[in-house]
């Protein structure tokens, strides 16, 4: 659906509106670490919200991530400034995970991996292209190089299979440098000059 230009605000609409109006505009409702800790903390022990948090982590939600929705969410609601939400985040945090570990709810600590989901939806994108072009014929891996070339992509990224670097292993013995005899110590040793004794040596 096409949005029209005619719908977007014009220059020095948020001027029109009366002083005040505006969430940003006024000051927040707790001023203190201690108030919007005092609030964050009635807001989570309610029995509702603490079954609601559990199933979240329960399915695999991060806590960081929740806390930070909740900070982000209520910070936009002028609830309290961005700082004092940032000094209070730590706090949440243990809250939460030790809430979950009283009622023996297993949690995950670290923000999600957008790349590896990324990476997931796009592997499971192709497969689907690739069981798709494989329905359409009819010939065998046998029969066709190009279906069994299909077949090996496709299971490959069914399977994430990676080549294996090779494991580091000793040189063969044939391979290995000898070892210095007493003549290659000989060779090694700087000649000593014609007509100079031991102390000559140390000049």
């Amino acid at each position: 659906m096409a949005v029209s230009q005619f719908s977007s605000p014009i220059p020095g609409q948020s001027l029109t509106t009366k002083p005040g109006e505006r969430i940003w505009e006024r000051p927040p409702e707790y001023n203190t670490v201690e108030e919007t800790l005092s609030f964050y903390i009635k807001h989570l022990s309610k029995a509702d919200v603490i079954d609601d948090t559990m199933v979240l982590l329960e399915i695999g939600f991060p806590v960081k991530p929740l806390v930070k929705s909740l900070r982000i969410a209520n910070t936009m609601k002028g609830k309290h400034t961005i700082d004092v939400g940032l000094l209070v985040e730590p706090f949440l945090i243990k809250f939460i995970t030790a809430t979950a570990e009283s009622l023996d709810v297993p949690y995950k600590m670290g923000d999600i991996d957008l790349k590896k989901e990324a990476a997931e939806r796009e592997n499971g994108r192709i497969s689907m292209l690739l069981d798709a072009a494989l329905n359409k014929t009819n010939a065998t891996a046998e029969e066709d190089e190009g279906v069994a070339l299909l077949e090996e992509i496709a299971e490959n990224i069914e399977t994430g299979t990676e080549e294996e670097m090779p494991e580091d292993s000793e040189a063969p013995m044939d391979e290995m440098p000898p070892e210095a005899g007493p003549e290659m110590q000989e060779q090694e040793q700087p000649a000593t000059p014609q007509g100079a004794g031991l102390m000559a040596r140390g000049q």
